[in-house]
């Protein structure tokens, strides 16, 4: 007898291969039988005439682990139809946490994560791999996770925000620190090198981590150096790491975000393809929206912040260094690539606040909040840091759609989210939070696929089940076929749509009918179950 029975759909499998009719019988966790008109008993039957039924699809580069120890049910992300995220991105990972530089690393956590007094008090987790168990699954997930550990929290907790390379002993502890999170199976390591300590981080420190990364087989993502001005030669530091040491690399959340570079797309792809023929193994993540979310400290210049956020607030307390960072802010720099440069106060959008007092300003520009302050947007960007403490979520509106177009048409485009799984209601409906939180894939399946037509829905699904999978070197996941995890969504390809907008973000997609788990259903006729069967995967 079968568990589950998925009849009448029309099955796209992930392979990039033409849809066919078909049934699917499960079993526990498996898909264990695949043909027309499947006869055995179920003890559910679903009925999927007029749907699409696909893998469950694979956001290789989310941030959820941010937001489920609030509430894991994963409800933005799972109603996407996500059965799968890789977490860890940017450099930043929760642990793990070396006691002599905690207080650096929570400093550095602030660019990423907004934490309250108790969890700062709580966050000492020995590993990552310890903080995914025991944090986030230890309560039950709705979706699986494939963990990565970053560089940036690794190396804070060895050198603190100590600009120097690594001693030889700093070295070794970085390198026996990632190691021992690659033999509990996580997936690779993630940089950030935008940010500080990253920005910081040599040629030879990122070789010696990729060689080990390399050596069991795992994968390193990057967020690039710059993804502003210096795009071009970021995209081949990038590739030459990878060559050198043989490590997978995928570059995350690949942009053109300095407007003078708009319409360069091409070049860019033809860069990783060269790279590519010449049997580098580099592979790339988009997501399909014209602006990135980061923080508003990424507009202080860098010896303003190379401590992290909550020391860079102490210095902005000073009347003569705030006049210094305002006159940078102002100008282009050799050695810093200002994203403010040729851009406007308009281009970015306050999204998420910590204090009461300032979150009148949530989805406010930076001069609507300059306004209500009556001061200069450079007096109002310094005034919230200080109060923040540095903490602060913002969107940055930076890129030309026509090359996000461009990116999405070629064979090897991922397509991703850099979202958290949030929800209308409680602590994680706060904010003006980007819309990919909510919208990502339906966004892709919906505007780009069914209106704009830039690609097949047989191709896009491809992009978002089985080359991710393969990527990841996930075991039996991505496609469906008989054997493989039943991780399964099913859509309507007529009405799967995104209704999350920068003015109203807080809003469900439509269009996904139900969404399986390892065989268990989560989204059931639209509705959460409230079922939590993902599993922390391991490389």
């Amino acid at each position: 007898m079968l568990d589950v029975l998925i009849k009448n759909g029309e099955i796209i499998d992930g392979t990039g291969k033409k849809r066919y009719k078909a049934d699917i019988g499960i079993v526990q966790d498996k898909i264990v039988e695949l043909g027309f008109n499947i006869t055995q008993k179920a003890g559910i039957t679903i009925n999927a005439s007029g749907r699409i039924v696909a893998p469950g699809f694979i956001d290789i580069h989310g941030n959820s682990e941010w937001t489920l120890p609030e509430n894991n049910k994963g409800e933005s992300k799972i109603r996407q139809g996500v059965t799968t995220e890789v977490q860890g991105h940017c450099g930043f990972s929760a642990a793990p946490v070396l006691e002599k530089n905690r207080d650096n690393l929570l400093s550095y956590l602030s660019n990423t994560a907004i934490l309250d007094e108790k969890a700062r008090q709580e966050w000492n987790w020995p590993s990552q791999h310890e903080f995914i168990n025991q944090k986030i699954g230890a309560n039950g997930i709705p979706f699986n996770i494939a963990p990565l550990v970053g560089h940036g929290t690794i190396k804070v907790g060895v050198m603190g925000f100590d600009k120097h390379p690594p001693a030889p002993s700093q070295m070794k502890q970085m390198l026996d620190l990632l190691k021992y999170e690659l033999e509990q199976g996580l997936f690779g390591m993630s940089s950030g090198l935008q940010y500080e300590p990253g920005f910081y981080t040599s040629e030879k420190e990122l070789l010696e981590l990729c060689s080990l990364i390399a050596a069991y087989d795992g994968i390193y993502t990057t967020h690039m150096r710059n993804e502003g001005r210096d795009v071009f030669k970021s995209i081949a530091e990038s590739i030459e790491i990878a060559r050198k040491t043989g490590v997978s690399l995928l570059i995350t959340h690949l942009k053109l975000a300095h407007r003078p570079d708009w319409g360069r797309a091409q070049e860019a792809l033809a860069m990783i393809d060269e790279a590519r023929a010449a049997g580098v193994n580099v592979d790339f993540d988009l997501y399909p929206y014209s602006a990135y979310g980061s923080g508003l400290m990424d507009v202080i210049p860098p010896w303003a912040k190379e401590k992290g956020a909550i020391h860079m607030a102490q210095l902005l307390r000073d009347q003569a260094i705030r006049e210094k960072v305002i006159e940078d802010m102002k100008r282009e720099h050799a050695e810093w690539d200002n994203p403010m440069a040729g851009n406007s106060w308009e281009h970015v959008k306050v999204a998420l606040l910590k204090t009461e007092k300032n979150r009148k300003y949530e989805g406010k520009n930076i001069n609507e909040i300059a306004s209500d302050m009556e001061v200069s947007p450079y007096e109002a960007v310094i005034r919230l840091l200080i109060e923040e403490q540095g903490g602060i979520k913002s969107i940055y509106f930076a890129m030309s759609k026509d090359d996000i177009r461009d990116f999405m048409k070629h064979p090897r485009a991922m397509l991703s989210s850099d979202g958290r799984a949030v929800a209308p209601y409680g602590i994680l409906g706060r904010g003006a939070v980007h819309p990919r939180y909510y919208g990502t894939f339906p966004r892709i399946l919906g505007r780009y696929v069914r209106e704009k037509k830039i690609i097949s829905l047989e191709e896009a699904i491809k992009r978002i089940t089985f080359l991710p999978a393969t990527k990841m070197k996930m075991n039996k996941r991505g496609i469906i076929q008989e054997g493989y995890y039943a991780d399964i969504t099913i859509f309507a390809e007529d009405e799967i749509i995104d209704v999350s907008t920068f003015d109203d973000p807080h809003r469900y997609s439509k269009g996904i009918d139900h969404v399986l788990v390892n065989g268990e259903i989560v989204i059931r006729g639209g509705k959460h179950t409230g079922q939590l069967p993902g599993k922390i995967l391991s490389r």
